[in-house]
Parts: C-alpha cells; sequence; structure tokens
C-alpha cells in the first residue's frame, strides 16, 4: 500500500498548536504562514494526484521555526535524552533566539540530525504501561515545523471517518458519528484492538504512502531518520528503530493516521465494506468499530485480512469483539465511554444511553 486518552502533549499540539496559531513576531509573519498552509491545502484540494515537490526549504523559515517553538512551549513536557528542557533553552545565554537559528543553520546546511528518543512508560486504563517515546526539545520543535508544512496536504486526503489527532474533529464528532449508525439500525460492531500499533508500523509501506504526495527527497529523508532514531531505555543497551513512530513524537500522529488512511481508503473502496455491506467505519486514530445491520463471517475475515494480510498490522484477537447492541445485556466501550440501548417512549425501539 503505497481513544482511549492519548499522551496530552501530542493532543495539546494538535488542537491548540496548528489550529490556532497566535502571535508570533508581527502579524505580517502569521498571515504568511497562515497562506503558505491555506495554498498548500488548496492545491492538495484541488489536485488530488499531485506529488509536492519543494516543501523542505519552508521548514527552516523564521515564522515556521517560531511558530513551531510556541507550540513545543505551549506543550511543555519534559527534556529528552540530551536533558535540555524548555526552561533551560530560555535561560540559556543563547536564548531561544540563538537556539532557533543554530537550528535553522543546521536545516539549511542539511548538517541536522536527530537524536535517539528516550523511552519512558505511563499507565494505560487497564493497569498495563503504554510506552511514550519523548524526543528532545530540539527535535520536536524541528518535527512542529514539519507537522505545519504537510499537515495541510494530508489532511485534504483523510476521511470523514477518522477523527483522532486531527485539526477540527474530536472524539465528541466521532460519539455523534456512532449515534447516527445507531439511528440507521446499524447495532452489529466489531469493535476493533489492534496490538501495539503505533510502535509496529512497517516502515517501508509508511513512506510509500508520504511518497504518494511528497517527492522531495530532503523532506522524506527528515522523516526518515525521525522513524529510524535509536530508542533509549534505562538500564538497557540503545537499539535501532526498524517498526513504528514512537508515541510522544509530534509528528507521530500524522503518520500514524496516514497509514490508517489506506485502510479507510480500502474499506469504502468498491471492494470494501463500506461499499458492499453498507457498513459505518468510525475510526479514532488506531481505536475503531465497524458498524452493519448484520455482522456477517464476510465482514469480520475482510477487515482482519486486510489489517494483517495488506497493512501488515496485528489485531488483537483476545480484544478484539463483536458487540450486538440490540440486546440489553450488551454494551461497547469506545473512546471511554459506555453506549447502550434502552427502550424508550421518545425514540421509536429504542434510545441510545452513554
Amino acid at each position: 500500500m503505497p481513544g482511549e486518552r492519548r499522551d496530552s502533549t501530542i493532543n495539546a499540539f494538535q488542537t491548540r498548536g496548528v489550529n490556532r496559531l497566535e502571535t508570533i513576531t508581527e502579524q505580517k509573519e502569521i498571515s504568511a504562514l497562515a497562506q503558505l498552509r491555506a495554498k498548500l491545502s488548496q492545491k492538495a484540494k484541488l489536485e488530488p494526484r499531485f506529488r509536492f515537490y519543494t516543501l523542505y526549504h519552508h521548514i527552516s523559515r523564521n515564522d515556521v521555526l517560531q511558530e513551531a517553538w510556541n507550540c513545543v512551549r505551549r506543550n511543555g513536557g519534559s527534556a529528552g535524552i540530551d536533558g535540555i528542557s524548555i526552561k533551560a533553552i530560555e535561560r540559556s545565554e543563547k536564548s531561544v533566539n540563538g537556539f532557533l537559528k543554530e537550528i535553522q543553520d543546521e536545516l539549511r546546511s542539511k548538517t541536522y540530525h536527530p537524536s535517539p528518543v528516550k523511552r519512558v512508560y505511563i499507565p494505560k486504563s487497564d493497569g498495563k504501561l503504554r510506552p511514550l517515546g519523548i524526543p528532545t526539545v530540539k527535535d520536536r520543535v524541528v518535527q512542529a515545523a514539519v507537522l505545519l508544512i504537510i499537515e495541510p496536504i494530508f489532511e485534504q486526503d483523510f476521511l470523514e471517518c477518522s477523527y483522532g489527532f486531527r485539526p477540527g474533529r474530536s472524539a465528541h464528532q466521532a460519539i455523534d458519528a456512532i449515534k447516527r449508525a445507531v439511528g440507521k439500525g446499524q447495532l452489529q460492531v466489531y469493535d476493533a484492538d489492534m496490538k501495539s500499533y503505533f510502535d509496529t508500523i512497517p516502515h517501508d509501506q509508511l513512506m510509500k504512502a508520504l511518497e504518494m504526495r511528497i517527492v522531495d527527497q530532503q523532506m522524506l529523508k527528515l522523516i526518515r531518520k525521525w522513524l529510524r532514531a535509536p530508542i533509549w531505555e534505562a538500564g538497557k543497551s540503545m537499539k535501532a528503530n526498524d517498526r513504528g513512530t514512537p508515541q510522544g513524537g509530534i509528528i507521530s500522529p500524522l503518520l500514524a493516521n496516514l497509514y490508517m488512511h489506506w485502510f479507510d481508503k480500502f474499506f469504502h473502496d468498491t471492494n470494501g465494506p463500506g461499499t458492499w455491506a453498507k457498513a459505518t467505519l468510525v475510526r479514532y486514530a488506531d481505536d475503531f468499530v465497524v458498524m452493519v445491520k448484520y455482522m456477517t463471517d464476510k465482514v469480520k475475515t475482510w477487515i482482519e485480512s486486510t489489517l494483517e494480510q495488506r497493512c501488515k498490522l496485528t489485531v488483537n484477537k483476545e480484544k478484539t469483539k463483536v458487540v450486538n447492541l440490540a440486546e440489553r445485556k450488551n454494551k461497547l466501550n469506545f473512546l471511554g465511554l459506555v453506549y447502550r440501548k434502552f427502550p424508550s417512549k421518545a425514540i421509536p425501539n429504542y434510545r441510545f444511553v452513554l
């Protein structure tokens, strides 16, 4: 091929950093960046097959780097493997301007290289631990700069069924989509769980997905460097990263959405259940449900074979299940909410309860 609550740093960047550009230094600079993003978006919308070939030089612009810093600073977060925090940069003798100038020089001279990613673990709702990769502040700024440039392009390609970590879209909209599906009588739900999705995305196939829209080799090389950056974990030897895009990187949610976008496309293709089964797909990053009136083995087989054989991912068979919401004893857990159906006089047949 070409949720559960996520890390607050990623989510904050996606919802605030890109959507609401704040004052940088001059209104003129903000307008220039906003206009650039609008032009990229419009070009991608008008020419779905166009492949962008001159993007890299934009990320070293003063206004792009300044806005990238603003986003990283607003998000906060701890230091990466180099131990340099946001506050340390602000208090340093060279100041933020000097810090950004060094990044700019490295990008323009093509001498920038990302540092290893520091791995830590955060608790999940089920008591297990989720691995989180923390890039250095410097790498987060460069990732934010790249995101500012390429996000408007891929946003034009993403489908309506995708709600997670996207500007202007939210978990509430995903919930509304589920309600609409229930209203259409789609009460048979394939509740999917993928095993370690962020950590298992195949790099080669992800790069092919990027290349469907980007042919700027310097930009592709930069993203590939982040994907391959070694993982450092306390008490363990450093190892190369040959799969996945670590949760914690600012660029990771976009890359994760891009890879699952191809599952969305397959689903709605003429050979997918969105067409022949009239099924509804609601996806929030790697969490998704498929809703139909009648869940058949053909639908389940299509989902699992597409994910595992075509996308090279792993379905967690122990947690993946089919839920029949027509039966009052059953419930669906999705995006931290519980969905049930109960009789109601107000709405014919059923009332939808969270």
